[in-house]
Parts: structure tokens; sequence; C-alpha cells
């Protein structure tokens, strides 16, 4: 587990009991920066969306179809 919710004792117990009788183990416990993934994780997620490529599929995520992101805001170039 990765990011803020590696971090949740109660995140972490809920989880561990709904896939017991595997463990959970935090990115940390096995020597990777938890924090250094999860923002690794959004940035990917970021240039995937601004390159207008799919984020999420239906065999990850029960999605009809490949699915983008969201709605990218940019500024104004004044």
């Amino acid at each position: 587990m990765a990011g803020g919710g590696a971090r949740n004792r109660t995140i972490l117990r809920m989880l561990a009991d709904a896939v017991a009788p595997a463990q959970v183990e935090t990115a940390d416990a096995i020597g990777w920066s938890a924090d250094a993934l999860e923002a690794q994780a959004f940035a990917y997620l970021a240039v995937r969306t601004l390159r207008g490529l799919p984020i999420t599929f239906p065999t990850t995520t029960g999605v009809a179809r490949p699915m983008t992101g969201g709605i990218v805001a940019r500024p104004d170039k004044r």
C-alpha cells in the first residue's frame, strides 16, 4: 500500500481483513517510498490525461470502454 493510506491504521486493518489470509504490506515496509510511489502514479495518470490516452480500462475497473481522464484546466495565455 502506498500514499496516505499506508499511514492510516484503520484502512490497513480493514484491507487486511478483506484480503485475509493474504498479507498487506506498505511500500515503505518493502523498501520503497510510499509517498514517492503515489506521486509517480499521479504523474503517470496526468501525462496520459494530457495526451488524451485512457487511464482506466474494462479489465481493471469494469468501465464499459477505455476511458480518458476528466477535464484539464489550463490557465489563459495572456
